[in-house]
């Protein structure tokens, strides 16, 4: 007896999922490595120069990834919070003027 096919709900679920996994994974790759324009440290997202999270990881950080290097931008996942405040170059220098 054939199995029926799954409904294509179920099926653009499950690929939105892959895709969700995939660019987790390619996050915490990035994240392995500090950043050298925003200069957060290994295991954060990269900020703006607002401090906020930014939307983007910058192409100095993901381009040290082979697998990632000939990508134009690698999107940060919504589960990456703000987490504690970074003290980056931009607002330690709007900081001091």
């Amino acid at each position: 007896m054939a199995e029926a096919p799954e409904p294509r709900e179920h099926a653009e679920s499950a690929h939105l999922s892959a895709i969700a996994e995939e660019g987790t994974r390619d996050a915490d790759e990035v994240e392995r490595h500090p950043c050298p324009r925003c200069a957060v440290a290994p295991g954060s997202p990269c900020r703006s120069r607002s401090g906020a999270v930014a939307g983007t990881y910058h192409t100095g950080r993901f381009t040290k990834i082979p697998r990632l290097a000939k990508l134009l931008r690698v999107i940060t996942p919504a589960d990456r919070g703000p987490g504690p405040a970074v003290a980056s170059r931009h607002t330690a220098a709007r900081t001091a003027a």
